[in-house]
């Protein structure tokens, strides 16, 4: 009998525990997420109340909305019922949007792929560069257009218009700006919240270098090409969406810009080089796998070739990097200084583009580098304390929108040691590795992107010349 408690309890301690914890932790972040059902709609209105009807489920599993902002959401909700009858496809779509928006969440947002689907498309493409909004993409028709600031969208400013589009995006303002360029790109959506003339075409007012202006009416295509990642924007190079979708783009030429080290070789996700004066660069564009590597056996060779041959500093490009698991870059950025030598910096580049597992990763290497981590560029797309986690999306049943769910609470500031409320990984393996604002303010221009210059990365060269 003694050997049989010895052997229960063995049982207990190393198979029964553990799995009851492993079952807890997806329990309590990656639970089940509910499936709609309803009979066929009737019409088109019977269709977005069912819809709503559903959406309503979205606090029940999604943990970042407080008392306050659930009464606003379902009050929200519930004016959208009562018009169901009369809103356009547009305005429902903006609706949901602003709903969800509600939380001001980054994680907690409509999807935007399925969004803009359900608006429109106009010929061109923009993207925010420090200076202004630009068109960088255009159909062939249009290519002259690709370079021009956007002076006004039907006679507002841009930098206007995108403020009064974050009750439509939740997250935080550099994030926000980041993500509206995929409204910009469907009046039907802007006209639906009151910021465009028409939901079918548009009046922009554009500059030249020489700041010559002139106006263009676009009218939107009538077979809408499906938007492309935020993150491809400022990339001179074709998106799968656009070129599967049977109309001639056109872009910069990618040998313009291919000394900005963003931009070169676009099609790997991860990429490194050696820098003057001994440094080395690092460049993730998502924390998941090249098409021709594993993220851990690109992490391991490079780990390999500088702890043999430390870095005299190094740059971790974090540029436009949506995330991903966060585990799989969390042991080599909190030993990111066994890189370097002794004195060395590390560099953290960032946008508003950086989010989710890139933020995560930010924060552990600027706390390994402790003194000797500088941040440059823009900050984050999402404050230090954010609801991330959660596996899954809400879809409702008829329009097919998306809204991600977020269950588990992060402070990367301070740290997340309350175990009832933050994300366990994170209470349990987190740091406090203080703002992530940037201490070198990097701007990027049109102009520089355009000759190829890479004006966040000179900033670094330019710091470790002066030190």
């Amino acid at each position: 009998m003694r050997i049989f408690w010895i052997i229960a309890g063995l049982v207990v301690v190393f198979v029964l525990l553990p799995t009851a914890g492993v079952g807890a932790y997806f329990w309590r972040f990656y639970g089940p997420v509910p499936q709609a059902d309803y009979p066929a709609p009737k019409d088109a209105a019977d269709a977005r109340r069912q819809d709503l009807d559903f959406l309503l489920r979205l606090p029940d599993v999604d943990h970042s909305f407080s008392a306050e902002e659930e009464a606003r959401f379902r009050a929200h909700v519930a004016a959208m019922t009562d018009d169901a009858d009369t809103m356009s496809d547009a305005a429902f779509a903006m609706g949901v949007a602003a709903a969800v928006a509600i939380t001001q969440n980054g994680h907690t947002n409509v999807r935007r792929r399925r969004l803009v689907e359900m608006l429109n498309s106009l010929p061109v493409r923009f993207f925010w560069f420090d200076d202004g909004l630009y068109i960088v993409r255009a159909r062939e028709e249009h290519a002259d257009l690709i370079g021009l600031r956007v002076l006004a969208y039907d006679g507002a400013r841009p930098e206007d218009l995108a403020a009064r589009l974050d009750p439509y995006i939740g997250g935080n303002a550099p994030f926000q700006r980041f993500e509206s360029p995929y409204f910009f790109a469907a009046p039907a959506g802007m006209h639906a919240v009151g910021l465009a003339a028409a939901p079918e075409r548009v009046t922009l007012t554009l500059a030249d270098a020489a700041m010559t202006t002139r106006a263009v009416v676009l009218d939107v295509e009538e077979i809408a090409t499906a938007p492309m990642a935020v993150s491809d924007h400022a990339l001179a190079t074709a998106s799968a969406q656009e070129t599967e979708s049977g109309h001639a783009w056109r872009f910069l030429n990618a040998d313009a810009i291919s000394g900005a080290h963003y931009a070169r070789n676009p099609e790997r996700i991860l990429w490194s080089a050696p820098l003057p004066d001994g440094g080395f660069y690092l460049r993730l564009r998502e924390i998941g796998d090249d098409p021709e590597t594993p993220l851990r056996d690109w992490l391991s060779d490079v780990r390999r070739r500088l702890r043999a041959a430390p870095a005299s500093f190094l740059v971790l490009d974090l540029r436009s990097n949506g995330g991903g698991d966060l585990t799989r870059t969390m042991g080599f950025a909190r030993n990111i200084t066994d890189l370097v030598a002794p004195e060395g910096r590390i560099y953290i580049l960032t946008d508003g583009g950086t989010f989710s597992a890139a933020i995560v990763t930010a924060a552990y290497a600027l706390h390994d580098a402790g003194d000797r981590g500088v941040v440059v560029g823009r900050h984050v797309g999402d404050d230090e304390r954010f609801w991330a986690e959660g596996g899954g999306a809400l879809q409702l049943p008829n329009s097919a929108l998306r809204i991600g769910i977020a269950t588990g609470y992060h402070d990367w500031e301070n740290g997340c040691r309350n175990f009832a409320r933050c994300y366990w990984l994170s209470a349990a393996m987190g740091v406090a590795a203080g703002p992530l604002d940037p201490d070198i303010d990097a701007p990027l221009r049109y102009a520089d992107y355009a000759r190829g210059g890479d004006t966040t990365l000179q900033a670094v060269l330019h710091a470790e010349a002066q030190r």
